[in-house]
């Protein structure tokens, strides 16, 4: 029997190749064929296909006998070009919103990919030469590739509703959000939703987090360890931009020319964190914010790109007058007017005399350490410090010659009209005017919806744009849409979501390497996720938890407080100590409004004794083998170096793990003291259960699964209530949902 049915489905595969090869064989475009020429006088017999814009400029398509043909428009005859405007002129503009907008130009691209597709199938049925292996092999290439061309379907209210608080809140709806949209009469409940969620604080954690990966924020601030330095203001910072919809290129140009201290600008935790690298700092820069991995022009000329190593030095010489140490900042402090050893010695004298020391020591090793960040101060020297390196090889320069500030592409930079040089060179990269600034971000951006760069990967952005981008007229569209928001990227997520692309089912055929090198993908609808370590974490809070929300780690107000004390007042052992627990208390978890976290506050959001809190409140980044982590988080060294990779840890901690049979299936877990507080009959437990899970409703056969998974026994040897037998028997329903795929991927 195994044998017969191999041999049937093998049948049926071939059977459908040549189906298949017959249709697109047989298909042809609508276009009688006509004899193009050029101005040198070549000719083809072609069919017109249509046109598109490329960074090369208007790119006519035709279809030959021998395949597809694309022919510059510049170079066409007189007589074609007019031909081509005629075609081009029957042809519907593009108009309406920008999500309308884009959802055409994704359609015409679709069109055209299909198109092509069709004439390489018809192409293939009269190639000579090839094997009947070979010829199968590419007729099942054509297949895999049709399937990209057929948009899926919209998606239904239930994975809609999923599917956006996943993207745009960071977590799955709890069950009356999802179940106060379901139940919605709302024509336009999408498009509210949309723009409720964009304007929530589960919006500003959601982003952060984004943010987190790509400046890599983390505690202690600096790459090589900062001690005591504290990374809270800058947090603050960066969520506070979000939640005052900060346009991004005003964000980066204070991020670039910040000055002072961390707790007193925090924008200057950007620059703090490659403390003392400035060549290094220069590369995260291009790749963040430009989407150019120049790193390898730090040692040599770029092997693959036009940038050579004099060029990487004159960028970085924009900030070769900055320095994120001394400065007089210790001395600022200080408002005693002593050295900064001066009264370090002095605050351990107070301890030791005070008998606060640990025994046999003579100094408070914590203490120094928060003395130590005082230390840290980013401001503008006089002298440039970058050089070449003493190995320079090219002949351009001799090494250890200084440089001058120049930037290397897009429009020269007059200096002289600027504070300092970095000022300058911000203005520089923020520029609309800059070819790669804003292409990097709507780049990014468009990866969130969609699962995939319009440009992959995303540090690798290329000068000459047509050759890489999957679809460069709509790049191009994004651009400036960016530019007419003027950088408002909430703004011009809403424009994302609104499109019916995104609105579409993902997609489960995954583009090939090949497709994606060849800008062959055009993005018919989001393609299949996992969620992000934070996704899942932060569902399993909305899972716990009351209100997902409602705990905060601030503390930019305090850190201000602490660090501008007048150390010169601290007179005895106790003011000392008081200090430090001052210090130590920084970025504590608060409540929504301000206070310090409450103990029954605390205690609600304490389940199975896990603090089940956000994601972006906890410390960043968690330690390893902590479920963050297992499950993908940034260690925050490396931009944007988390992954959604399955492994068997990930496997055993969902089968076995504390969150899943201790915390999520826990009497005081919101989902199960809801359900069992607040519904009546399995049935309706079961529903409940699987609409917060899952976001939608159990089919016939799940409910009588469900129901049959809740007759739990008792246990002779451990006696349980009546109570505990009901979350028992609810908690087999709530581990086997968490161990679904439908739960981990955003369809």
């Amino acid at each position: 029997m195994k044998m017969n049915r191999n041999r049937s489905i093998k049948q049926i595969i071939a059977g459908m190749i040549g189906i298949v090869l017959i249709v697109l064989g047989a298909s042809s475009i609508n276009a009688e064929a006509r004899v193009w020429k050029d101005n040198k006088g070549n000719s083809v017999e072609a069919e017109y296909v249509g046109y598109e814009k490329t960074a090369q400029g208007l790119m006519v398509k035709l279809k030959s006998a021998k395949g597809p043909i694309k022919l510059p428009f510049s170079q066409l005859s007189a007589a074609d070009q007019a031909f081509v405007k005629e075609q081009a002129a029957a042809q519907p503009a593009i108009s309406g919103t920008p999500s309308q907008k884009i959802d055409q130009m994704i359609l015409n691209k679709l069109k055209d990919a299909d198109a092509e597709i069709r004439a390489r199938g018809a192409a293939l049925g009269k190639e000579k030469g090839l094997s009947k292996l070979e010829r199968t092999k590419k007729a099942e290439e054509l297949v895999y590739e049709m399937k990209m061309t057929r948009p899926n379907k919209r998606t239904t209210d239930q994975q809609f509703v999923r599917r956006i608080y996943l993207d745009v809140a960071g977590r799955i709806p709890t069950y009356s959000e999802a179940t106060d949209f379901l139940e919605s009469g709302d024509k336009n409940k999408r498009a509210k939703l949309i723009d409720e969620l964009l304007d929530s604080e589960a919006y500003v954690m959601n982003m952060f987090n984004w943010y987190s990966d790509l400046l890599r924020i983390r505690d202690g601030v600096v790459m090589g360890g900062g001690g005591q330095l504290k990374a809270i203001g800058y947090v603050d910072w960066v969520k506070d931009s979000v939640r005052q919809n900060k346009p991004f290129d005003k964000m980066v140009q204070e991020m670039l020319t910040a000055t002072g201290t961390l707790w007193d600008n925090p924008a200057t935790g950007y620059l703090v964190t490659d403390n003392g690298m400035p060549l290094c700092n220069l590369s995260n820069t291009f790749t963040v914010f430009l989407g150019t991995e120049i790193t390898c022009a730090q040692c040599h000329d770029h092997p693959f790109e036009e940038v050579y190593q004099m060029d990487f030095f004159k960028m970085a010489s924009f900030f070769g007058k900055t320095s994120t140490r001394g400065g007089g900042g210790a001395m600022m402090a200080m408002s005693n007017k002593n050295s900064s050893r001066g009264e370090r010695d002095r605050l351990n004298k107070l301890l030791l005399d005070g008998g606060k020391l640990r025994r046999n020591a003579k100094t408070d090793n914590q203490l120094n350490q928060i003395l130590g960040t005082y230390g840290y101060n980013v401001h503008d020297e006089n002298g440039n410090v970058i050089k070449l390196p003493h190995d320079y090889k090219y002949d351009d320069a001799d090494p250890n010659s200084a440089v001058a500030p120049a930037a290397y592409f897009g429009s020269k930079v007059d200096v002289s009209k600027f504070e300092n040089p970095r000022q300058a060179f911000a203005m520089w990269m923020t520029s609309k005017e800059n070819p790669r600034f804003t292409v990097n971000l709507v780049n990014r951006l468009w990866k969130r919806a969609f699962g995939l760069a319009q440009i992959e990967p995303v540090d690798n952005i290329p000068g000459d744009l047509g050759g890489q981008a999957q679809n460069y007229e709509l790049l191009k569209f994004l651009e400036d849409t960016m530019h007419e928001l003027d950088y408002d990227t909430k703004a011009f997520m809403r424009v994302i979501y609104n499109t019916q692309a995104y609105q579409r089912e993902a997609c489960h055929v995954s583009p090939t390497l090949t497709q994606i090198d060849r800008g062959e993908y055009h993005f018919p609808e989001p393609i299949l996720r996992r969620m992000t370590a934070e996704q899942i974490w932060d569902s399993l809070v909305t899972l716990t938890t009351s209100n997902p929300e409602s705990m905060q780690r601030r503390g930019l107000e305090d850190y201000q407080a602490v660090m501008n004390t007048d150390l010169s007042t601290l007179k005895t052992a106790d003011d000392v100590m008081n200090f430090k627990k001052q210090f130590a208390s920084v970025g504590a978890i608060k409540g929504m409004s301000g206070e310090m976290g409450s103990k029954e506050a605390m205690a609600a959001s304490r389940v199975g004794g896990e603090q089940m809190v956000r994601a972006s409140e906890l410390s960043i980044p968690q330690r390893p083998g902590t479920f963050l982590r297992m499950f993908g988080q940034s260690n925050k060294q490396l931009i944007e170096n988390n992954t959604t990779q399955g492994s068997t840890p990930q496997v055993m901690a969902l089968l076995n793990g504390k969150i899943t049979n201790q915390v999520l299936t826990n009497a005081k877990a919101h989902l199960v003291n809801e359900v069992v507080n607040n519904t009546r009959g399995k049935g309706d437990k079961t529903e409940k259960i699987f609409m917060s899970i899952l976001g939608r409703y159990p089919t016939s056969g799940e409910k009588s699964a469900a129901s049959s998974g809740m007759r739990a026994s008792r246990d002779k040897d451990k006696p349980m209530s009546k109570e505990q037998m009901e979350v028992a028997k609810m908690g087999n329903v709530i581990w086997a949902l968490l161990n679904t795929r439908e739960f981990l991927f955003i369809q």
